[in-house]
């Protein structure tokens, strides 16, 4: 599992105004979903500026190979931050985290069902991304 965040987006974003913050994240996360899609990972979520991913789920692969996609993932997410600028000007660097291991998957919820993963190994890595 992946998780990312932005360096310093508490500050910057306190500079922005709340659309500017929000064509930011998708110019951002449209070249993550890219980069996610072409390495055959999925993408659990976005929340302000965390971007969660996951290999191996919701179908299942051997470990190593999810693994191995998530890293390459990875790379290719800090490479593309490094080279990108908003259409507003601003440069961004990223953090990113990540965790093998074993997770639980589930559809919570009825409303507005969503995919969810569960376990230490989520946590892991979540820690690691800080």
């Amino acid at each position: 599992i992946l998780f990312t965040d932005i360096v310093a987006y508490t500050t910057l974003s306190g500079q922005m105004k709340p659309i500017e913050v929000a064509e930011m994240l998708n110019e951002l996360y449209t070249i993550f979903d890219e980069i996610c899609e072409r390495n055959g990972c999925y993408k659990v979520e976005t929340i302000g500026d965390a971007f969660v991913a996951v290999g191996g789920c919701p179908d299942a692969e051997p470990p190593e190979v999810a693994a191995e996609r998530v890293a390459h993932m990875a790379l290719d997410m800090v490479a593309a931050t490094t080279e990108f600028t908003s259409g507003r000007g601003h440069r961004l660097r990223i953090r990113v985290g990540l965790a093998s291991g074993p997770i639980a998957a589930a559809v919570i919820g009825v409303k507005m069902p969503r995919y969810c993963l569960f376990g230490d190994t989520v946590n892991m890595a979540s820690r690691m991304e800080s």
